[in-house]
């Protein structure tokens, strides 16, 4: 029994222990908002293309990022059209050629709303003002001025979301990324 023991502690104390990573931090005016290690996902433009990936290493100056090529496919056995993995692209990158960092959330592209809403506003306040110059007042094509207020109301609402959603974060003055070395 003790020669089991004495097998195992053995065994177990020449394994490498290898648990921490290096890690990357990004800080806007010195403060952390967010660390990227292995297995984090990262959005980021470089001064030639816009990446969408997932980190599996972090070396010195270079990132080592895996992308994955998802498509929907007709799978014939079953009869319809599932998600597949149709390639893997590993690559590397040096992380002081990342210009601005795509903000992550919850995914809701505001940008796209205020677009909508904002066309949408031009579009009912243009007709609603078209209907008081060529139709006469109490007609049925008469539109109410409540009507085409609330329309350019809906139509400022939308230029000011177009403006402010999902902005990304441009590396520089504001933010940061710093390398932090754990081995």
């Amino acid at each position: 029994m003790r020669l089991v023991v004495l097998l195992m502690m053995l065994l177990l104390g020449t394994q490498t222990c290898l648990a921490q990573n290096d890690l990357l931090l990004l800080k806007k005016n010195n403060r952390t908002v967010k660390s990227f290690y292995p297995g984090t996902h990262i959005a980021f433009s470089t001064d030639s293309r816009y990446y969408e990936a997932q980190i599996t290493g972090i070396k010195k100056d270079s990132l080592f990022l895996v992308q994955y090529d998802i498509r929907r496919v007709y799978s014939p056995m079953l009869g319809l059209f599932v998600s597949d993995t149709v390639a893997v692209y590993p690559f590397s990158i040096n992380y002081k050629e990342i210009t601005s960092l795509g903000k992550e959330g919850n995914k809701f592209n505001w940008s796209a709303s205020g677009a909508t809403l904002f066309g949408g506003g031009v579009l009912l306040t243009t007709a609603g003002l078209l209907t008081w110059v060529f139709s006469k007042p109490n007609t049925r094509y008469y539109a109410s001025p409540q009507l085409v207020i609330g329309a350019a109301a809906l139509a400022g609402i939308g230029y000011l979301l177009l403006k402010t959603g999902n902005k990304p974060m441009k590396l520089g003055k504001k933010y940061t990324l710093h390398y932090i070395e754990l081995k």
